[in-house]
Order: C-alpha cells, then sequence, then structure tokens
C-alpha cells in the first residue's frame, strides 16, 4: 500500500471524526450566493487562500501545485508565480507540502506563506506586481506557515503545526516568534494531524487567529512597542467545528470558513455565532474569505472551496460569492 495514500487517508478520517458535526440544519434565509469560477480537481487545483485588490483582481493561492493565480475582473486568468513547494502532496515535516496564505500589502505587492519541501524555499515569501518572487525569511521544518496579514511594516504569520504567531520584516530578515501561547496549540501526532493556528486577520489593533483544533477565535493586542499582549479568547465556535481563514465586516464581525466541516459562520463582536452557509449551499471544503475591496463589491463576501481530494466528497473547487447587506472592513495597514 502507498504509505502517502495510507498517511492521507488516515489523516482525513481522523480529522473528520474529530470535528464532525451534528447535522447542521440548513438555514432557509441565507443570502444571494453564485458560483465565481470553478477550478480542476483533476489538476490538482485546490483555492486555498484568497486577496482581492481595489482594482478587483482576485489572486488565489492554489495550495496543491504552488501556483498564485490572478482573476481578473473580466474573467480572465494568468499565473503570477509558481512557488517551489516540490512534487504535490509530498510528506515532509508534520504534514503534506503547500502554499497556504496569501495576503496584500498596500502596494499591491504579495506576501505568501510557503510549506515547501525543499527548506531553503520553506518560510515567507514576497511575490512583487511584476511576477518576480523572493523569499523574506525561511522557517524550520517543524513548522507550518499559515494565516498571513501585513501592517506597519510586519509580517504576521500563524503557525498551524507549532503553537506561534511569527513576525518577519517586510523588507526580510530573520523570522522571530511573535507569539508563543498554549491557546495556539494544535494537535499534530501521526494520523491526526489536527492545525492549531490557522486563519490570522488584522483588525482594530490587534491579531485575530483561528484555532481549528480548540474551535476558538483568539484576539491579541499588539503592544505600543510591537510586542504581542495577552491573548484572549474572542469567541468559540459552534460545537464539532474549528475555524480556518475569515474576514471583517465593518461592524466587527467575522466570517470564518471550517473546511471539512461545509460551514460558513458569522461570529459577532460579543461572540454568539450563526451559521450562514453550509454543504447544502455548495460549500465544498471552504478555507478562506475576503470582501471585495471597491463600490457595491464591498458587500460580497468571496469564498474559496478547496475540494482537497482527501476531504471532498463532491471534489468541485471553486470561488462562490455571497452578497451582504453590510460591508467589509478596510484593510488594516
Amino acid at each position: 500500500m502507498n504509505p502517502k495514500r495510507t498517511f492521507l487517508a488516515l489523516s482525513a478520517l481522523s480529522l473528520a471524526l474529530a470535528l464532525a458535526p451534528a447535522a447542521w440544519a440548513h438555514k432557509p434565509d441565507a443570502p444571494s450566493l453564485d458560483t465565481v469560477f470553478l477550478f480542476n480537481p483533476v489538476q490538482l487545483e485546490a483555492p486555498e487562500s484568497i486577496a482581492i485588490s481595489p482594482s478587483g483582481d482576485i489572486f488565489i493561492s492554489l495550495a496543491l501545485t504552488g501556483e498564485i493565480r490572478r482573476i481578473a475582473p473580466d474573467g480572465t486568468q494568468s499565473t503570477v508565480a509558481m512557488l517551489p513547494i516540490g512534487p504535490p502532496l509530498t510528506i515532509c515535516g508534520p504534514f503534506f507540502n503547500a502554499v497556504t496564505g496569501i495576503t496584500l500589502d498596500p502596494h499591491g505587492d504579495l506576501f505568501v506563506s510557503v510549506v515547501s519541501c525543499e527548506l531553503e524555499h520553506r518560510g515567507i515569501w514576497k511575490v512583487s506586481q511584476d511576477g518576480s518572487a523572493e523569499i523574506l525569511a525561511t522557517l524550520p521544518l517543524a513548522s507550518i506557515p499559515n494565516g498571513i496579514a501585513v501592517r506597519q511594516g510586519w509580517v504576521y504569520v500563524a503557525d498551524s503545526s507549532q503553537p506561534f504567531v511569527w513576525r518577519v520584516p517586510v523588507e526580510g530578515g530573520d523570522a522571530e516568534v511573535w507569539l508563543d501561547s498554549p491557546l495556539l496549540a494544535g494537535v499534530f501526532s501521526p494520523g491526526l494531524p489536527l492545525p492549531g493556528a490557522n486563519g490570522l486577520q488584522v483588525f482594530r489593533g490587534e491579531v485575530y487567529v483561528s484555532n481549528s483544533t480548540q474551535g476558538t477565535i483568539l484576539a491579541i493586542p499588539i503592544e505600543p512597542d510591537g510586542s504581542a499582549g495577552t491573548p484572549r479568547i474572542h469567541g468559540v465556535m459552534p460545537e464539532g467545528t474549528g475555524g480556518d481563514d475569515f474576514a471583517f465586516d465593518v461592524h466587527g464581525s467575522l466570517y470564518c470558513t471550517t473546511d471539512p466541516t461545509n460551514l460558513l459562520v458569522r461570529m459577532d463582536p460579543d461572540g454568539s455565532t450563526h451559521i450562514l452557509l453550509t454543504d447544502q449551499d455548495g460549500l465544498d471544503g471552504p478555507t478562506s474569505a475576503t470582501f471585495g475591496r471597491t463600490g457595491e463589491d464591498r458587500f460580497n463576501l468571496y469564498i474559496n472551496n478547496g475540494a482537497f481530494p482527501f476531504f471532498s466528497t463532491t471534489h468541485r473547487p471553486s470561488l462562490m460569492r455571497l452578497h451582504l447587506d453590510v460591508q467589509g472592513a478596510p484593510p488594516n495597514w
């Protein structure tokens, strides 16, 4: 038996058993939803993270191939960069290789978390507007860099296998552990790779991090000297689910994807949660979400469905768009 396939099968089964929710009731009055684009599962196109520019360009990281793809407002697609992760679905370190989180800075440059099997390429990358790519900082094999955000000259990165948030200067340099906390911990044992820190966003002077294993959203103040303040639990996800990536609206509610449990959950500022979408709406491994940036598009929440081959049963990777009655929060650069 192929050991890689066995590992992935066991991992998927363990994760499904650990996170499997009860039968979720479909919300009949869900806002309007449409599919913007379908990806090709045969070519291992699994959309992981998303960023949208003020001009309406949509940038997608395709986790299993290392590609960063641009979808222009007219639907034209192009490859921005191919990042060196190694052969697809190769186990190295705690889990398989991938390109995970992406984010834009105010200049239109992309910052990317790269889980490469080549140690000299594993870490945080910058992809400039012209498509040139450079590594800013390497991270150890034990790390899985994932959710990522830029603020005031620093790149903040969630580590899904170690209880860390890393910080890297935007111009490059050594990565430092900005926060080490048991509130960020996951469970990464053989056959049961459950991410700890996963999605990461900056909102109103705090770094927010989802913990997939613990089912929590953490808020970490950024102190005046740039250090991490005392983390607190901002809210708890519905029982049996763990958050992946998320996006904030202007009122402070966040919209969190849950990947294998196929939910989109709104968490309000008081920590209360509301299930907006389920697999009945077409979710297939939702991995990330972000709002449009200009005009009426600010009311649209874009959702990636990764449909990873070891989780999905419908194998329908896609980009969906949910129209809401509230605008997304502007970037916290």
